[in-house]
């Protein structure tokens, strides 16, 4: 899969860029600016590797000059997000004691995912291990569930154990209509939640707050507001966004 793993130059040959700018086109219309965002870059990707493989001159100019429309329409996308991801005004903030229960997703941080919620971004850099995996899967149960117009989410992370692991995560959400991009950078180690309502959340240890539960049938196997935690500190933020 393409947001998993790049593809190869055969595979790109069958898609069409005009048909993911004009995803980008729609995604930006709707102010969906991460998912515009996404699209605008892999469209223009693949028109220029249309024209490095193109020698006709006209056609090559023509298409360089789309190109170039495309590179201008996005910058304003790009701002958008930067705007989206920067953080602005103080809202809130929590201190995790160690060994201190009480700490699920949706209790520390759930009331921000809501109905306007359309698109979420998250940076965490490590996703090597299995109960790392199942920790991204139960932060992605509650934001689909409190957020019935979810269409995209964006994660950004060092390195994954098990490239499969994330697929069956993407099938999963895609057939709820919901797109999810993996993107890694090898220099990543913040930790960040942002949503397009405008709020960011920084937990100061990511998504990978729970210990352990005691056994294998003891409370918080479930429910994780019976798991004890690491301590750490959340921190939520509104965004510069408008």
């Amino acid at each position: 899969m393409g947001a998993i793993k790049s593809p190869t130059k055969n595979n790109r040959k069958k898609i069409n860029p005009h048909e993911i700018l004009l995803k980008a086109i729609h995604s930006e219309r709707d102010r969906r600016f991460l998912e515009s965002q996404h699209y605008y870059c892999k469209g223009i990707e693949l028109l220029r590797d249309f024209v490095n493989n193109t020698r006709n001159t006209r056609t090559v100019k023509r298409y360089y000059e789309h190109i170039l429309q495309y590179i201008e329409r996005s910058k304003s996308v790009y701002a958008q997000v930067e705007k989206l991801l920067k953080t602005g005004e103080f809202l809130k903030s929590t201190q995790i004691q160690e060994d201190s229960q009480g700490h699920s997703y949706e209790t520390l941080i759930g009331e921000y995912f809501e109905a306007d919620v359309h698109e979420i971004y998250l940076e965490e850099p490590y996703l090597q291990r299995p109960y790392q995996v199942e920790n991204l899967v139960i932060f992605l149960e509650m934001a689909v569930k409190k957020c019935p117009r979810l269409k995209f989410v964006k994660l950004l992370t060092n390195r994954v154990g098990n490239d499969a692991n994330l697929r069956d995560i993407q099938g999963s959400l895609r057939l709820r209509g919901i797109e999810f991009i993996v993107e890694r950078d090898p220099r990543q180690h913040d930790r960040k939640v942002a949503l397009s309502t405008g709020i960011v959340k920084k937990i100061g240890r990511g998504l990978h707050i729970f210990k352990a539960a005691n056994s294998t049938y003891s409370l918080g196997i479930c429910d994780y507001d019976f798991r004890r935690c690491l301590k750490t500190d959340v921190d939520v933020w509104r965004s510069g966004r408008k």
